[in-house]
């Protein structure tokens, strides 16, 4: 009986260690894909975009993964009503004049910590989460649900 009662706090402090490890391993691995050199530019120019309309971001440069970049038109955008495939990564860099200040990530991933599909985070150039995917969008899907119908993504109708 005092075996089984010392038992479940110990396995229950063993699932937490885990569970709070693999956010962390997730965010971990985000910032790396987010500054991975093998990363495309948007319309595959490297220039910093102004924000048009009510952007809460600024001044930016886009970037996608391959598998992101594939779904996108001639045009160098989603089209409307089409949607990313698992595994598509959108980075957008911030800017501040010509400094880096916050990079912005999504990422199709239906994992426990995704938000409407997506994982959501950003962080500071160094790799410091400053909005972490635990949060799960919460802060973010209102203003991309308004948009146009792209998969959650605002930067193609905001500039």
């Amino acid at each position: 009986m005092i075996k089984s009662i010392l038992i479940i706090p110990i396995f229950f402090i063993i699932f937490l260690a885990f569970s709070s490890c693999s956010k962390e391993k997730i965010s971990s691995n985000l910032y790396e894909e987010s500054i991975a050199s093998d990363l495309v530019f948007y319309q595959n120019t490297d220039v910093i975009l102004s924000p048009a309309g009510s952007s809460p971001h600024g001044p930016f440069k886009l970037k996608f993964n391959e598998k992101a970049k594939s779904q996108l038109g001639s045009d160098g955008k989603l089209p409307d009503g089409a949607t990313f495939k698992n595994g598509s990564l959108i980075v957008k860099e911030i800017y501040s004049g010509s400094t880096l200040q916050l990079i912005a990530v999504m990422k199709k991933n239906d994992s426990k910590y995704s938000g409407e599909g997506w994982l959501w985070a950003e962080y500071k150039p160094d790799g410091t989460a400053v909005y972490n995917i635990s949060d799960k969008g919460k802060s973010c899907i209102a203003c991309h649900s308004a948009s146009i119908n792209r998969d959650l993504t605002n930067s193609f109708d905001l500039h």
